[in-house]
């Protein structure tokens, strides 16, 4: 009952990419909290307050990337996909929409966390 599309789809490495799409902007997020926690005490210690939004930017453009993941298989699945459900390229094609909203949602939580580090130093 599969279709060819999404048959050569699940043949490449096609479910890792949907995968890590929707899982990097989780663990960039969590990635970010502990990093910045762990680092905090030594950047005030070394007068280094520019270490934290330095993190906080690399913890972006991963999520930026799985983004761009989550959008890339979305484009390639969006045609074959129907919104009903049921056959392999429609869970695909809602498994690259979900990546697209937990990577908006996690990038929104580390530019709000982020956004701390212009407030306050990491001494106060």
């Amino acid at each position: 009952m599969r279709s060819d599309a999404a048959r050569q789809y699940w043949d490449d490495i096609g479910l890792v990419k949907l995968l890590a799409g929707a899982f990097i902007g989780p663990a960039a997020w969590a990635l970010n909290l502990e990093i910045n926690y762990s680092l905090v005490k030594w950047a005030c210690a070394s007068d280094t307050p520019q270490l934290l939004p330095m993190v906080s930017s690399v913890a972006l453009a991963m999520v930026a990337g799985g983004f761009a993941l989550s959008w890339w298989c979305w484009i390639r699945l969006r045609a074959g996909a129907d919104s009903d459900g049921g056959r392999v390229v429609d869970r695909s094609n809602f498994l690259a929409v979900a990546g697209l909203g937990r990577n908006g949602l996690f990038a929104l939580l580390i530019l709000t966390s982020g956004a701390l580090h212009f407030i306050v130093t990491p001494c106060e």
